[in-house]
């Protein structure tokens, strides 16, 4: 089955700047993404999810880095490691203050979600391109 691609972006392309700049950057750099209008849904190797989204906490919009988590202690191994890991060290280069929920409303599924909220998109966006140049390259 193909791809839905709008604009070259897959899903749907963003019609605002700041978030076309992001997809548009993502794509150019072969990184694994895909767009339904401003939200962006970014695939690390690791499996961590990045998402840039409005805030569900009313104004503004939050960059989500979600993580998943071993449904038990067996599964507990070096991917998780990773993706905490990965989670982590993406969002110490973006910086600021971060807010975290537990989803476990799948017990064999329970994920991290780590949230960084922002006023500005473009400010969102300018921060996540630079610590991903740097996560990529490491």
């Amino acid at each position: 089955m193909a791809e839905d691609m709008e604009h070259g972006i897959p899903g749907h392309a963003s019609k605002k700047e700041w978030a076309n700049r992001l997809q548009r950057w993502l794509k150019e750099r072969g990184v694994s993404f895909e767009a339904e209008g401003e939200a962006t849904r970014i695939h690390l190797d690791s499996g961590v999810y990045v998402e840039v989204a409005e805030s569900l906490e009313g104004s503004g919009y939050d960059l989500v880095v979600t993580v998943p988590l071993p449904g038990t202690g067996e599964e507990a191994g070096e991917d998780t490691i990773r993706a905490i890991r990965d989670a982590f060290e993406l969002l110490h280069l973006v910086g600021g203050g971060l807010r975290y929920e537990l989803d476990n409303s799948i017990p064999e599924y329970p994920s991290l979600r780590i949230m960084r909220g922002f006023e500005d998109p473009e400010e969102l966006v300018e921060k996540l391109i630079g610590a991903l140049e740097r996560f990529l390259n490491r």
